[in-house]
């Protein structure tokens, strides 16, 4: 290490070093070749059970934050009030430029029965949550309804009721009670709201830590089949079909059958990611080709007793987090959160949740996908506008695809930097029949490509769209196709160029950047 490394090392942080160097290697190696991606619009690997989009809380009420620590995560406030339409239409309007087909809906128990037994239907954060799923039924969205924790002294364990900190961290005292509530909401939510959209249930959010909001004292985690098998025998005996998802867990651990005692319960898997990194990248945690390995197993497993997988939450922690760290909301971090998306859709992942769509941005990281919370001064920004990063890169992928979608065959052809792989693409298909190639460059070169879409029916015009290092940071942009290709029946081939750490999006929607993304088609 020469003197001018060694002055940056004492200087920076380890996460920041860490990603100076590595795009210091990165910057050295040369692209080599050209790169060809095929798709066989004939041949469907895996039709998506959920689609693509984000997480969106309802809970409004503060959670212990101590230190850089939030006690709720970053799972609270930062939504308008129920009664504020105006700023509800602009929310709206985001939501619906994003295009967000699958959103996790979360809750915590204290919002509609902070008493044993005494349900509240009409407070304020019960009316957010109404916002939310308006939207969501209106835009044919599937909801996945998390329950976050608890957060009642009533259900809390009695040597954690006098502490807000355990309080929220407790697991149900009374299981039964605590099924017949969650069961309570349900039936509120899907028989008197009449929501159509609500898909999945979860029961309590990342179980099995000793830090996380399933625990029982002195200070362990609880485990989670239990609590699945009274929430399954609750919503049964009031003749609720809808299907329970788990285990929740994080950090995308590795498969292991033995740890699964609650199969008979859930018809969907469930499992978070934080710290996969780039294949290139130094890192505390996980590449993701490693995320790949431990993905295949799961989907295996979940596949083979016909059962999504989906990853319910998506984020990057590897570039720093906590209390106001800008570290995910990078455009470092929204180039690993699409890739991730676009290796897990290729080994059959069922559904994605980015997190998250509205965040305070001051608890936990910022993590948000638009700005309605001014951290400074505590309160409510006047307008909302998009957060650069996650919005445009994360926001290109929920846009131009729809829930249900099938992923076809699609292979990459060179595209090697070293013995790394470094060009990435899926292919979707509505099921109007709409295609959708998603390629992503992670590389800090720019590639020649050809591309062909095999078994292409007739005639069609393909539009580009695309984000790169020059639009990182930039809230003003203007999403619209950048070129129109046409493509004849047969094998429509066409070449184009990848930008340096780019992701390009050639599709047969046509979306001027004021249309709506696509949720369902």
């Amino acid at each position: 290490m020469n003197l001018r490394l060694s002055w940056l090392f004492s200087h920076l942080n380890g996460a920041v070093f860490i990603l100076v160097i590595a795009l210091c290697v990165a910057a050295s190696q040369t692209p080599s070749g050209p790169v060809r991606i095929t798709a066989n619009l004939g041949k469907t690997v895996h039709r998506m059970g959920g689609g693509i989009g984000a997480s969106w809380h309802a809970i409004e009420a503060s959670i212990p934050v101590e230190g850089d620590r939030s006690h709720g995560g970053s799972g609270w406030g930062a939504n308008p009030p129920p009664g504020d339409d105006a700023a509800w239409q602009e929310v709206y309007r985001h939501a619906d430029w994003l295009g967000l087909d699958f959103c996790r809906v979360e809750v915590e128990q204290r919002m509609y029965e902070p008493e044993r037994g005494r349900f509240v239907w009409d407070n304020q954060e019960m009316r957010i949550l109404y916002r939310i799923l308006d939207w969501c039924e209106r835009r044919n969205v599937d909801v996945f309804l998390q329950q976050m924790w608890g957060n009642t002294d009533w259900n809390a364990f009695p040597e954690f009721r006098s502490d807000p900190v355990k309080r929220v961290h407790s697991g149900p005292y009374s299981m039964e009670d605590f099924a017949d509530g969650l069961a309570a909401l349900t039936e509120h939510l899907v028989r008197t709201r009449g929501y159509r959209c609500i898909k999945w249930l979860s029961i309590s959010n990342e179980p099995g830590y000793d830090w996380s909001w399933w625990q029982r004292p002195p200070n362990e985690p609880m485990p989670i089949g239990p609590g699945l098998a009274a929430v399954r025998k609750a919503l049964d005996a009031r003749g609720l079909a809808i299907s329970l998802s788990g285990p929740d867990w994080t950090d995308l651990p590795a498969f292991n059958a033995a740890k699964i005692d609650f199969d008979a319960y859930i018809g969907a898997y469930d499992l978070h990611s934080y710290y996969a990194a780039f294949d290139w990248l130094p890192k505390d945690g996980y590449t993701l080709a490693e995320a790949d390995k431990r993905l295949r197993d799961w989907v295996a497993w979940a596949h083979g007793r016909n059962k999504p997988l989906f990853l319910s939450e998506v984020g990057t922690m590897v570039f720093g987090w906590r209390g106001s760290n800008p570290g995910p909301g990078t455009y470092e971090a929204a180039l690993k959160d699409a890739e991730l998306v676009i290796r897990a859709l290729n080994i059959g992942v069922d559904g994605f949740n980015r997190w998250s769509f509205i965040n305070r941005g001051d608890l936990d990281g910022q993590w948000q996908m638009i700005d309605t919370w001014d951290g400074a001064r505590k309160q409510l920004l006047k307008t909302f506008a998009p957060r650069p990063n996650p919005y445009f890169v994360y926001g290109l992928l929920s846009r131009f695809t729809a829930k249900h979608s099938a992923v076809v065959q699609c292979g990459t052809e060179g595209g090697m930097v070293g013995n790394l792989q470094r060009v990435f693409a899926a292919t979707l298909q509505s099921g109007g029949g709409e295609t959708t190639m998603i390629v992503l460059n992670d590389a800090p070169s720019e590639w020649q490509a050809a591309f062909a879409l095999e078994g292409i029916q007739k005639d069609v015009p393909l539009y580009k769209y695309q984000i790169s290092t020059g639009q990182r940071d930039r809230a003003d942009l203007k999403i619209d196709p950048v070129r129109e290709l046409s493509l004849s029946s047969g094998a429509g081939t066409f070449r184009d160029i990848l930008p340096a750490s780019s992701v390009t999006i050639f599709t047969s929607y046509r979306l001027a950047h004021s249309d709506p993304g696509v949720t369902v088609n």
